[in-house]
């Protein structure tokens, strides 16, 4: 885990072939908007941790969570998550990434692309997820 601050901290991995199959819909320009994607047929689980420590999730969406995907029966992609913050709290986020379960035949290693959306910049850092492995800190930001 790396961290960089005042803006973001990246885990470096390897590049993804293309985008999901259905991707989400663009992110709005103003407030913050992060967003979790994949290609494998696997349930990835975003977890975003705000300044006050509370932590959006898909058992905990708080009204931020847009998408939760997972491995219902014959649910087809699109294979992302996002939260969303139209006016976020000042501070430090964390953005976390947990592998909690295969759709079938899927690997083990799961590469995922984080996307991140402040106030119109945009930044991208890609991963690798493992099969029954949370990672609680991918990547970090600050909302100045």
């Amino acid at each position: 885990m790396r961290w960089i601050l005042p803006m973001l901290a990246v885990a470096c991995g390897p590049a993804l072939a293309p985008r999901p199959v259905d991707p989400p819909p663009p992110a709005e320009r103003d407030g913050l908007t992060v967003t979790l994607e994949w290609d494998a047929a696997v349930d990835l689980d975003l977890y975003v941790t705000d300044p006050a420590w509370a932590t959006v999730y898909y058992a905990r969406p708080d009204g931020h969570l847009a998408a939760d995907a997972r491995c219902a029966a014959g649910a087809p992609a699109p294979r992302w998550e996002r939260a969303r913050w139209t006016r976020p709290p000042r501070g430090r986020y964390r953005v976390g990434v947990d592998f909690s379960e295969k759709c079938g035949a899927a690997p083990d290693r799961v590469p995922y692309r984080i996307l991140v959306d402040l106030d119109g910049t945009h930044r991208e850092t890609t991963g690798t997820a493992r099969l029954g492995r949370r990672e609680p800190a991918v990547m970090e930001l600050t909302v100045p």
